[in-house]
């Protein structure tokens, strides 16, 4: 008879036994105290609480915060924030620049794409990067069958690198130890400065580079002494300046190719950079650019994407 009223209730013999103790207690077991692993609820006035806290301080209102403020779970609070469409992202760091920045950058791109954009094809988009050795990956894509025996990096070997690009070809790399100084700089100019006459004999070219102070110090020597059209890109224009893309491409190549030595990686640089600068393979870089300095100019100066 019990099995058959439990069955019409829907109710286990525990609870039937619970309710009998609670009456003997004097207690209603109509109503529901909360407890017995039963979640407590999260009203609508409190789950707007949390998104208040959370966009008056967005740094420092972490999950266990605002757990402790609205005495709730922290995994509670993590279904909320999800349920109401945020996400747990990093920082925004891109560049936030002045009015005065915003107008040198425009500037920039209109000379850039006057005349349909010629100086874009007389230019060369000159920039230095460093790289090092990465010993990092653990993993590589091998067969079920195969064992593949990770390459051991025995320097600690850091390089720099020049090189400037136009549409008609570039330099040949160059690969240096020490950092840029005056010195150092006017002596790659000088190497490579016969290349860029090269590529453009009628002599009718220009040279764009950064705000870096060993640039900026050599503006003069630039202009006077070796008869460069100097461009200025403008500061904080790193979006501008097409050989940024070619840094970035070569970066992938040479880590493909996973170097293990100094020679090792100097040879990787200069194959990859030899066939990452053919004519052909820069065209599009450069076909790129007159959108890409439009699209600036459309923005009013803020900084681009990609």
């Amino acid at each position: 008879m019990l099995m058959k009223s439990l069955r019409l209730i829907n109710r286990s013999v525990k609870t039937i036994y619970d309710w009998e103790a609670k009456i003997r207690k004097g207690e209603d077991i109509r109503v529901h105290k909360g407890g017995n692993g039963r979640k407590k609820l999260i009203t609508e006035e409190t789950e707007n609480k949390i998104i208040q806290m959370l966009k008056q301080n967005p740094e420092r209102a972490t999950l266990k915060k605002l757990a402790t403020s609205v005495g709730h779970a922290q995994s509670a609070i993590h279904k909320i924030l999800a349920k109401k469409g945020f996400r747990y992202k990093p920082f925004d760091q891109s560049k936030v620049y002045e009015d005065e920045e915003r107008i040198l950058r425009v500037d920039f791109c209109n000379q850039m794409l006057y005349d349909e954009g010629t100086l874009i094809y007389k230019t060369f988009f000159s920039d230095e990067m460093g790289i090092e050795l990465n010993n990092a990956r653990r993993r590589a894509w091998q067969s079920a069958t195969e064992k593949i025996r990770k390459k051991v990096v025995i320097e600690n070997i850091k390089l720099e690198c020049w090189g400037a690009i136009s549409a008609r070809g570039a330099t040949t790399l160059e690969i240096y130890k020490k950092g840029m100084n005056g010195d150092l700089f006017r002596q790659v100019i000088e190497n490579h400065r016969v290349e860029m006459e090269q590529l453009y004999p009628d002599g009718e070219f220009y040279f764009i580079q950064d705000s870096l102070p060993v640039h900026r110090m050599n503006e003069d020597w630039l202009t006077q002494q070796q008869n460069l059209k100097l461009i200025k890109l403008p500061k904080r224009s790193p979006d501008l300046n097409i050989i940024e893309n070619l840094w970035i491409a070569l970066k992938e190549r040479v880590a493909a190719d996973a170097p293990s030595s100094e020679k090792e990686l100097r040879m990787s640089l200069l194959n990859n950079w030899a066939l990452l600068t053919k004519p052909e393979r820069l065209q599009p870089f450069f076909e790129g650019l007159h959108r890409r300095y439009m699209e600036c100019v459309a923005k009013n100066g803020q900084k681009l994407q990609g």
